[in-house]
This record gives structure tokens, sequence and C-alpha cells, in this order.
């Protein structure tokens, strides 16, 4: 039925159609958890605050900090290609392989995450004493963050076309130009995620 000659029909502003306010639980349930996430970044505060400017520069200052930081951005380079070779890999391994148990595979190539790092650093020190280093560490946290990355590839092969790749073998492509020229670009953003965290 269409409005009758001279009367106009409100509509929402643009932009508006659709959004409501969510309800005052969720915006106090929200805020208390910002808050409380705060508390760490306070207490950081109000104790360099009270140890005061100059024994806290002092503190982060000295050599050690200087070490450490060094061993840290060593650790991260070292870390972060090898998470993603690994993530990727697996990813491919179960969603674009016929690999017998994929489920079961999927699942445990995700395990790693629910275990803490530092839970699995004691573990292999207690296997493997002389288990130090940088090379100890690179070791310890490739098996405890690849699934970062492995999770996200793994999800974005499953959503991704397979028609896609199927185009690229008429155009001459082989497998490993096709997954590098296809298929890789694809992985580019949920890998980025992964890596950052």
């Amino acid at each position: 039925m269409t409005p009758a000659a001279g009367t106009s029909v409100s509509r929402p502003a643009a932009g508006t159609a659709g959004r409501r306010r969510p309800p005052l639980p969720v915006v106090a349930a929200a805020a208390a958890v910002t808050l409380g996430t705060l508390i760490p970044l306070g207490f950081v505060t109000v104790m360099t605050a009270a140890t005061g400017w100059e024994t806290a520069v002092k503190l982060l200052v000295r050599p050690r900090g200087g070490e450490l930081l060094a061993n840290t951005a060593a650790l991260v380079v070292l870390t972060v290609p090898l998470c993603i070779v690994i993530g990727i890999a697996a990813a491919w391994l179960v969603e674009r392989t016929r690999l017998p148990g994929a489920r079961f595979w999927s699942l445990v190539l995700a395990a790693p995450l629910a275990v803490p790092a530092f839970v699995n650093s004691y573990a292999w020190v207690g296997v493997i004493p002389s288990l130090s280093g940088i090379g100890g560490g690179t070791l310890v946290s490739v098996l405890s963050y690849y699934p970062l990355d492995y999770i996200p590839a793994a999800a974005a092969l499953r959503r991704f076309d397979p028609a896609l790749e199927e185009s690229a073998a008429p155009l001459g492509l082989g497998r490993w130009r096709t997954f590098i020229r296809v298929v890789l670009p694809q992985l580019w953003l949920p890998i980025t995620g992964g890596s950052l965290l």
C-alpha cells in the first residue's frame, strides 16, 4: 500500500537502522572486565611512582636488562618464522590432504595451546636437563605457540574455495606455484594475526 499524496514516511537516520543500545548489564559487565584488565597497569604505575624515577631508570637501564632485551628479540626473530612454517604446513596436511584421522590430528595439533609455555619449558627441561640457551628457548616457544598460526590457517583453508586452486592448473601453474600465488595470499591475514599473538 502506498502512502497518500502529501504524506511523508518517517525513515530512520542513515547508519542507525538496526542499531540498538546494548542492555545495561552487558555494558556494566564489559566495563568491569575493562577495569579489571587495567589493574596490572595501575599497579606498575603506582609502584614506579613510589620507587622514584631515578631508581626506576637505574633498574631499567642496567646491563642485564639489555641482555634480556637482546635475547627476547633473537627469540622472536627465530620463533615467529618457524611457527608460521609449521602452522601452515600442519594446516595444509589436515585440510588439504587425505591424512588418516584428520579430525584427530586437528585436535592434537591445537592441543599445545591448552598447556602454558612455562609448564612446557619445565617438562622439556625435566626430560632433557641440558636444554637451555636460545636453542632451548626457541624449541619450547615454537612447540608452545605454533598453534596460534595453525588454527587460523586451518580455518582459512577450510573456508577457501578449492575451485580457485583448480582454476590455476589450466593457467599452467604447478602445485607449488599455485600454493604460492593463490593459496598463500589468502593465508597472510590469519597468519599475521596469529604471529602477532
